[in-house]
């Protein structure tokens, strides 16, 4: 019992932050401050691995939704390339498909 009392006893004298006060302990300061800013560090740096996680998860579903909008622009474009589609748009004004192949002009050098 005397072991469970000692050990209260020790656990309060930290927590109540007397051991400070002692001589013998006046040289662990610098020590207690270091773990005190090391723990700060710890935490600061979790929260931002979080943000960061945060911040990757919602890029992830953006890319995710953009890739579907240009599978989707670039299958619309595709149908507006086909021969049938542009010589409707352009049968208003008056242009039509050419029943004869097309020619190869050449130019003549010996006349210059």
């Amino acid at each position: 019992m005397t072991t469970k009392k000692h050990a209260s006893n020790t656990l309060s004298f930290i927590l109540k932050g007397e051991f400070i006060t002692e001589k013998s302990n006046v040289k662990l300061i610098p020590f207690l401050l270091m773990i005190v800013i090391l723990g700060l560090a710890n935490i600061r740096s979790s929260f931002h691995a979080e943000t960061l996680l945060k911040q990757a998860i919602s890029l992830e579903k953006e890319v995710a939704d953009l890739r579907l909008t240009h599978i989707t622009h670039k299958s619309k474009l595709m149908s507006i390339y086909r021969r049938s589609v542009v010589e409707n748009l352009v049968q208003d004004q008056g242009l039509k498909t050419s029943l004869s192949p097309a020619e190869i002009i050449e130019k003549n050098e010996r006349n210059r």
